[in-house]
């Protein structure tokens, strides 16, 4: 991938996971990976259109993965999409918990691990530094 279409899709996103809103300077040692929203496998091409900036712990969960289920419907929903959705309608903060307030919210947090223990606790690291969540 050219390195003018990874600075495109790096700067769109503000530096941040676009599903996690983890700012990269906050994981320093993993490279954030641009990543097809529509995987390759399925048909995904190098369109920026199609492109997302990710932490590598959700860009890894999610592989190829288009869908995910819904605990609460039980029902197989589509993942979020970051470049038809808005993460405001799917999505809020519970201090460093993610919550998902719609179906497809819910099954991306799964699918992704956005609330694995582990993740949980680097984001209440930021959180006492007074650097997450983002507009903090």
């Amino acid at each position: 991938m050219k390195g003018s279409l990874r600075a495109f899709v790096r700067s769109r996103a503000g530096q941040r996971c676009e599903y996690c809103r983890l700012h990269e300077d906050d994981l320093p040692l993993f490279t954030f990976h641009v990543g097809h929203l529509l995987p390759k496998k399925h048909g995904g091409t190098d369109d920026p259109r199609g492109l997302g900036w990710s932490c590598h712990y959700c860009n890894l969960a999610k592989s190829s993965n288009l869908s995910g289920r819904d605990a609460v419907t039980g029902r197989i929903v589509v993942l979020f999409n970051p470049r038809r959705q808005r993460w405001q309608r799917h999505f809020a903060w519970d201090g460093p918990r993610l919550v998902g307030l719609t179906s497809c919210g819910r099954a991306t947090i799964a699918v992704l691990n956005i609330n694995s223990p582990h993740r949980i606790g680097l984001r209440e690291l930021l959180i006492a530094v007074g650097r997450f969540p983002p507009g903090s």
